[in-house]
């Protein structure tokens, strides 16, 4: 059984429903997304689909957000923030992808502010 398999079975224990997903917050790199670097985004669409195969619910604002929220004004930027901040909440675990750029090492300051356990994996979606 993989790291991550393992990792959602103990998010799984001792829940009432069979079926149940942890919801997984997926940190990879938000400014190569939001400036439409189209390696980069199909690479974090496959650090999700990793996610919801291992049996997660894949949370990644990155992919969400700018389908209706302008990332390039201020104001709009500052409610993304406060709905990246809901939406780690919310979440079981955070899952960090690939090498850690700015964007990515403040979620995981924010991660850790709020407790979450953060795993980290490679950008072959291997522990590391």
């Amino acid at each position: 059984m993989s790291k991550a398999t393992t990792a959602i079975a103990k998010l799984r224990n001792n829940k009432l429903n069979p079926n149940y997903r942890p919801m997984i917050f997926v940190i990879a790199p938000f400014t190569e997304v939001v400036k439409g670097d189209a390696k980069v985004i199909m690479a974090v669409r496959s650090y999700c689909r990793f996610v919801y195969q291992h049996g997660g619910i894949p949370v990644c604002p990155q992919l969400y957000l700018p389908q209706f929220i302008n990332l390039h004004r201020s104001k709009e930027f500052q409610v993304a923030a406060f709905i990246n901040i809901v939406m780690l909440t919310k979440c079981a675990e955070v899952w960090s992808f690939g090498n850690s750029t700015h964007d990515m090492r403040y979620f995981i300051r924010l991660a850790k502010r709020k407790n979450k356990n953060i795993r980290y994996f490679n950008t072959e979606m291997e522990v590391h």
